[in-house]
């Protein structure tokens, strides 16, 4: 992380990115179990980790109330607080399972991997293209 922030977006971005690469690699991990028997294809709630890390990161849903001191650190946090910030993986049973219980089906796989792809290179030249709007910035003040 930088020394500067200079977009609270772009630590939202960047975290984007990361839930994106792992998200490949769930699909790919779903493609290469595509002939184990009894496998089920997993997925991961990329929407609900970026609309809880987007309210951590803008401070939205900010509780308006103390929290209970915690005198021990042996105590135990309420559940909610627990699995916050975690992903949710899930498995994708929406398709038939053939005779040897694998349920992956490689037309879904290929295309969630495709939208996941072009969901990452957008980010990528999102974060880009910022990045080269201060580097004009910056450069366009030598100048002066």
């Amino acid at each position: 992380m930088s020394i500067f922030n200079f977009s609270q977006a772009r630590g939202l971005a960047q975290e984007a990115l990361d839930y994106r690469s792992l998200r490949r690699d769930i699909i790919a991990g779903n493609i290469a179990n595509a002939s184990t028997p009894m496998y089920r294809p997993k997925d991961i709630n990329f929407e609900q980790m970026m609309t809880n890390k987007a309210d951590e990161i803008f401070n939205r849903n900010r509780k308006m109330e103390l929290d209970l001191a915690l005198t021990n650190p042996n105590h135990l946090l309420p559940l909610e607080d627990l699995d916050k910030n975690r992903s949710t993986f899930f498995y994708r049973d929406g398709h038939l399972a053939r005779n040897d219980g694998n349920s992956v089906d490689l037309d879904i796989e290929t295309s969630e991997m495709a939208k996941n792809d072009i969901m990452y290179q957008a980010l990528v030249g999102a974060l880009r293209k910022q990045g080269g709007i201060f580097s004009n910035a910056i450069d366009s003040t030598k100048n002066i």
